[in-house]
């Protein structure tokens, strides 16, 4: 559980500071020139990055509890 907590919020942060890295993260298989992320994607994975980092917070308190 403490695994969890741990990947969800690394990914969290690094979703909430830099989403385009959080992007190529997740995209660098998919294309071989240089491409930009659109504006809609990196809100998206914000939005992502701050689910995740909720989650870790959620988990921490449930197993503290």
């Amino acid at each position: 559980m403490l695994l969890f907590i741990i990947v969800f919020a690394v990914l969290g942060l690094i979703g909430i500071i830099s989403p385009k890295t959080s992007w190529y993260l997740s995209n660098w298989w998919r294309f071989q020139n240089d491409t930009e992320p659109s504006s809609t994607s990196l809100i998206f994975y914000r939005v992502f990055g701050v689910v995740l980092l909720s989650a870790a917070v959620f988990l921490t308190f449930r197993l503290v509890i």
